[in-house]
């Protein structure tokens, strides 16, 4: 009697193979996650950097005098405390912060007029992305926020 054998497949090499069909796309989640996680970072400390800025404007004794001691812009006092809670960018100037007053029919009056409303915004920020590996098409480079609070 003739004991029949099974021809044995040769399976070295296979996990190589599966590794190396498998790492592009491991890679390619884990560093899209990556660069979305701080996207998603900037854009929270941006809204929450806009949002205190204009806390600290409406905050500000604004009906005093200019000529006061105790008077404070609120404009200059918004900007500064936008760029002090941008954290994440320590060369984040007051260059791309708009400060304005408005009033309650959405005019933006003069200095001298009467307004109600402050409204801060940060148009167009470009940030850096960590890796790069995601295109601009899939993750925009450029971030905005805006506030708008009213004077007390």
């Amino acid at each position: 009697m003739k004991i029949c054998k099974t021809p044995r497949l040769n399976n070295r090499g296979a996990a190589a193979v599966e590794f190396a069909i498998l790492v592009p796309i491991w890679f390619l989640l884990f560093f899209g996650m990556l660069d979305y996680a701080w996207y998603l970072t900037n854009v929270m400390v941006m809204e929450n950097a806009v949002a205190s800025g204009a806390r600290a404007g409406v905050k500000v004794k604004y009906w005093l005098d200019p000529g006061d001691e105790q008077y404070q812009d609120p404009k200059s006092i918004a900007k500064n405390a936008v760029s002090h809670a941008f954290w994440l960018d320590e060369s984040f100037n007051t260059s791309g912060i708009s400060v304005r007053f408005k009033d309650t029919d959405n005019n933006y009056p003069e200095e001298d007029e009467a307004y109600q409303y402050l409204e801060v915004k940060v148009i167009d920020y470009e940030y850096t992305p960590l890796t790069g590996y995601l295109s601009e098409k899939m993750i925009p480079r450029k971030i905005s926020a805006v506030s708008l609070l009213a004077f007390p």
